[in-house]
């Protein structure tokens, strides 16, 4: 009788603690968004150009900067603000991935990714034609 008890709390208990972690991931996931999030290159290695809108709607009011990920170059920040757009050339022959960062304590609230893709992939054998005449 214990044991179908304790097993019962415990399950209850990591259920409690599951649905808050994905309550915590949706909210997260909501703070930054990117349009598009996808680019397309012609060729594979090839850069690709596009115009990318950042929609932040953060938690609070407050100082957030938006950094590549990899570089964690600033692009660019705003102060006491808690809605905000973010316009950006992006040109890039691989996936970036950008983070929105809190200002004052250096947290990362939420991060997105622009994907690149390709429409034709580079072919290592050279096609060989036989001539007809």
């Amino acid at each position: 009788m214990y044991f179908k008890l304790t097993s019962a709390m415990t399950i209850g208990v990591f259920c409690m603690a599951s649905a808050a972690h994905a309550a915590a991931n949706d909210d997260r996931k909501g703070i930054l968004q990117v349009a598009p999030n996808k680019c397309v290159a012609l060729h594979e290695g090839r850069t690709c150009y596009a115009d990318v809108t950042f929609s932040i709607s953060a938690p609070q009011v407050g100082d957030y900067c938006i950094r590549d990920s990899n570089s964690k170059k600033i692009l660019q920040c705003w102060a006491n603000v808690s809605h905000f757009e973010y316009l950006l050339a992006f040109g890039s022959a691989q996936s970036v991935s950008y983070e929105l960062i809190s200002k004052t304590k250096r947290d990362v609230l939420a991060v997105t990714t622009i994907n690149v893709n390709w429409v034709h992939k580079v072919r290592n054998k050279k096609r060989r034609w036989q001539r007809l005449f």
